[in-house]
């Protein structure tokens, strides 16, 4: 509730003297506004998160492998025979975010009008929700790490029982001797050129549900880092050739590796307890990105009046849910050198 001793003298007419100008630090919000900040020069085909939408309560995700290898056959020789497998589904439910702002009648009444585009409502509405999508869809990266059970009610997830980044995530029905997989480095690797390559080559060695090899990570990638590692992320892709060494070799990131660097990946987002940090580093095939934002419903806004005191209340909601349809076409390090197995 916003009351004219809320703000005091300067936003109020006849409480101070006349102020020369006025500032809004929601002007100044950090939002990247998911919708078009994320894609590779705007590419739909390699955003980040691909945008879904639904008109439905519940949405599911289901995947299935392919056939085998063909295997040679004798002559007069029965036909050998394969069977496809389900693979884990995904489940979406749009969770609903709400807030709004009350003002009284009086100080709707006495606001200085000179500066009365600083208290712009609606204006404010807006932007707080722009934050709160841009810092949930963050949020699937910062949670990369944490158990399924213990994710926020805003993220889905790919229901093999492993978190998004994990050493161990099964293979449901393998033809080789390998039972798990893959997407995050048991040693914490930190971000260096070295580093970077072999999370790289990791992404490329993923392989399907029946262990079978898959068309990920040999086109453009996305490195995705907190704002900490920004310099070290561009030096190693965008440099002109090879960085940290005198041999004239080429530097071969500098065309197939966007940087994207964001202060929602470090320790400034906070969620149930779990931060980013200043360490961790995450990749993605473009083309493959996993991820999934879910919109139920976009921002709706309403401006209402309490008929027994005429105060009004400006508010808003939207529903949405963020998710990812696989672990695939992701890997990710928590940059710190410590061993990690989950």
């Amino acid at each position: 509730m916003e009351l004219r001793s809320t703000f005091g003298a300067g936003w109020v007419k006849g409480l101070g003297p006349k102020v020369m100008d006025a500032f809004s630090q929601a002007d100044d919000a950090y939002s990247l506004s998911i919708n078009s900040a994320l894609g590779v020069e705007k590419n739909k085909a390699t955003m980040l998160f691909k945008d879904r939408s639904t008109d439905a309560a519940r949405e599911t995700i289901i995947t299935k492998t392919g056939l085998s290898y063909p295997e040679e056959t004798t002559e007069s020789g029965s036909y050998n025979n394969d069977s496809r497998v389900s693979g884990y589904q995904v489940q979406f439910n749009p969770v609903k975010k709400t807030t709004g702002v009350t003002i009284s009648e009086e100080f709707q009444a006495d606001r200085d009008s000179d500066i009365q585009t600083k208290l712009d409502e609606m204006r404010d509405l807006k932007i707080a929700f722009m934050r709160v999508q841009d810092r949930d869809a963050f949020s699937i990266m910062t949670h990369a790490f944490t158990a399924q059970a213990s994710l926020p009610n805003h993220l889905s997830f790919y229901a093999d029982g492993k978190p998004f980044a994990s050493t161990i995530h099964p293979i449901k029905a393998t033809t080789t001797s390998n039972s798990t997989q893959s997407n995050a480095s048991a040693t914490g690797l930190i971000l260096n050129e070295t580093n970077l390559e072999t999370g790289r080559q990791a992404m490329r060695d993923q392989t399907d549900d029946r262990d079978l090899p898959m068309n990920i990570g040999s086109g453009t990638d996305i490195l995705a880092v907190p704002t900490n590692l920004e310099k070290t992320a561009m030096i190693i892709t965008k440099s002109i050739q090879r960085n940290g060494t005198g041999n004239n070799d080429m530097n071969i990131y500098d065309g197939i590796m966007t940087v994207i660097s964001s202060k929602l990946l470090g320790t400034q987002n906070t969620i149930n307890g779990v931060a980013g940090t200043a360490t961790n580093w995450f990749l993605f095939d473009a083309n493959k990105s996993p991820l999934i934002f879910l919109s139920r419903e976009g921002f709706k806004s309403r401006i209402w009046e309490n008929n027994t005191n005429k105060d009004i209340t400006v508010d808003g909601k939207i529903r949405y849910q963020v998710g990812n349809k696989d672990f695939r076409g992701f890997w990710a390090s928590k940059g710190d050198g410590a061993s990690y197995t989950s």
